[in-house]
């Protein structure tokens, strides 16, 4: 790969023709994440440019920031990295909450793909997802493939706070958030599971790149059980 520099504000990255273990049009979505997250998404416009990422930065982004050059390369290197593990998946289940009091987006997700919210459930969690790359953020693992019928892209006004264990869906891709943070993805429910625990030092995320993963939905007085188990 590589970054030209298009003008102080803007860079091209340009993606090899290559075979890789992770399709093109992945790897496009995980970088364009990983870019987002690294300078705050409110800073930054990250777009598709047939097989290439343009990036375009607003000056916030330089604030108290290293180079952007660097910043970026930092995030392609992330990226790629995450080929030497995709081998021997871990099979992990997930239990997440649909009740709509978790799930501010999922109606609207169900009416635009002209489903019932109950058949958009089902959707989501009878898929097996792929952990294709872990972002900056700890436990913020980005997951896929999503059911077409699910796709929806970023939110234009991102959220300024996404409680902890939303579960979201953006493009092709799905999350748990790790932390309470701002986010442009669109919460379909609630997982009582924290993927990042500081005080497990071996294993403080509960998933790794490569990992396989599957929700199961729990109804919300098990949501309370769970959560207030994990808490104790």
């Amino acid at each position: 790969m590589k970054v030209e520099a298009l003008s102080e504000f803007s860079y091209l990255i340009r993606f090899p023709g290559d075979k890789t273990s992770l399709p093109d049009t992945v790897k496009l979505g995980i970088a364009a994440q990983l870019i987002r997250e690294a300078f705050d998404e409110k800073w930054v416009e990250v777009v598709p440019v047939f097989a290439d990422l343009l990036v375009t930065l607003s000056a916030s982004a330089f604030i108290d920031s290293e180079d952007p050059e660097s910043v970026i390369a930092e995030c392609l290197d992330k990226m790629e990295r995450q080929d030497e593990v995709l081998v021997e998946p871990r099979l992990i289940e997930i239990p997440a909450c649909y009740d709509e009091e978790f799930a501010d987006d999922l109606p609207d997700i169900a009416l635009q793909a002209g489903i019932s919210v109950a058949e958009a459930i089902t959707l989501h969690s009878d898929q097996t997802y792929k952990v294709y790359a872990m972002g900056f953020c700890a436990g913020y693992a980005y997951m896929g493939d999503l059911p077409e019928q699910l796709r929806r892209p970023r939110r234009s006004t991102p959220r300024t706070k996404m409680p902890v264990g939303s579960v979201a869906v953006a493009d092709f891709m799905t999350c748990v958030y790790p932390l309470s943070m701002p986010g442009g993805w669109h919460i379909i429910g609630r997982c009582p599971v924290p993927f990042f625990n500081p005080e497990d030092q071996e294993n403080p995320t509960l998933l790794r790149a490569g990992d396989q993963v599957r929700f199961f939905p729990i109804e919300k007085d098990e949501y309370h059980k769970l959560k207030a188990k994990w808490q104790s």
